[in-house]
């Protein structure tokens, strides 16, 4: 404004000398404010950032002021020298506040930046954890079970194997992403069951029953398996006649998987049931936890001869 008023009083070529000398200044002025002295403010040193804003400002006016009466130009000046000092001075103080709002934006934005990341490193951290101990849990509860039929010499050992190759495949190809296709999950649960379902030939017992479209949705892998693993290992469908594994899955609505398992319960001594599979499940519950916050639900009953479970969980769609 001041440059347009500037013209009609001394002509375009002065006014635009004068108005350059203001803003490269007045960019001077913001350039170390942002830069060198509000930094100053958040390291809390503000004696300091105080004497240099001074120092700075009254620095800046002088060069402004000196370029100004320098200028090859006639300049009817109005205002006496304080009356200008203390105008420039005001001028360069409010761009001061301007760049001050937006460091501090900035810098909140960047602290907010810092701190999803921290917190997101630290939660695949701890996904990566738990991850490592659920694997381990389940390839040791499914090699003693096909170490008792190698002992033996048992025809269906090979197919255990080749069962147990394929759920392994999966671990260690698909386990370590953050999602995987529910196929993929619900095939390696079946080939578990298939192994448990060898154990005993005349157990009709152990059921899957799966309700929905899995194609193309995605869930967070080891989830499904390790549950069901869980159920295996304290069941007695093996050894008990009347003993039972039963699994629905369903998909509702497109956006959520229900997932059930109810099985018969070994008869132990309670000492030894309160030391079996505390830490499996205990993981994948923390897993659930870290992985989906309040957007899952799990439930539990165990009154002793049945095992009750329920789980649901959101699901994402394949892009």
């Amino acid at each position: 404004m001041s440059v347009i008023y500037d013209v009609e009083t001394i002509g375009f070529v002065p006014a635009l000398a004068y108005g350059l000398n203001f803003t490269l200044i007045t960019v001077i002025a913001v350039y170390l404010h942002y830069h060198k002295l509000l930094p100053l403010l958040f390291e809390k040193r503000y004696v300091l950032y105080a004497i240099l804003t001074l120092c700075t400002v009254t620095a800046l006016n002088i060069v402004y002021m000196v370029i100004d009466y320098n200028l090859p130009f006639s300049y009817p000046m109005e205002e006496s020298y304080f009356i200008s000092y203390g105008y420039n001075s005001l001028s360069f103080v409010l761009v001061m506040i301007v760049s001050s709002m937006f460091y501090y934006v900035r810098e909140w934005h960047l602290r907010q930046e810092r701190e999803e990341h921290l917190r997101m490193q630290k939660l695949q951290t701890e996904l990566d954890f738990l991850r490592s101990q659920i694997n381990p849990h389940f390839l040791f509860n499914t090699l003693n079970n096909i170490y008792s039929y190698v002992q033996t010499g048992n025809e269906k050992t090979a197919p255990m194997i080749e069962k147990l190759s394929s759920i392994l495949r999966f671990m260690v190809y698909d386990g370590n992403n953050t999602s995987v296709e529910l196929n993929k999950e619900i095939d390696a649960v079946e080939s578990l069951l298939e192994i448990h379902r060898m154990k005993n030939s005349t157990q009709s017992n152990i059921r899957f029953l799966w309700e929905g479209n899995k194609g193309y949705h995605l869930v967070a892998p080891l989830i499904l398996i390790n549950l069901v693993e869980n159920a295996c290992k304290h069941s007695d469908a093996v050894s008990n006649p009347k003993g039972f594994i039963h699994i629905d899955a369903k998909v509702i609505e497109d956006k959520f998987l229900q997932f059930s398992i109810s099985n018969s319960v070994k008869q132990l001594s309670q000492k030894v049931t309160a030391k079996v599979g505390g830490l499996g499940l205990k993981n994948i519950k923390k897993r659930l936890s870290l992985l989906y916050g309040n957007n899952y639900s799990i439930t539990e009953n165990n009154d002793g001869d049945v095992y009750h479970l329920k789980l649901k969980i959101p699901l994402e769609r394949k892009k």
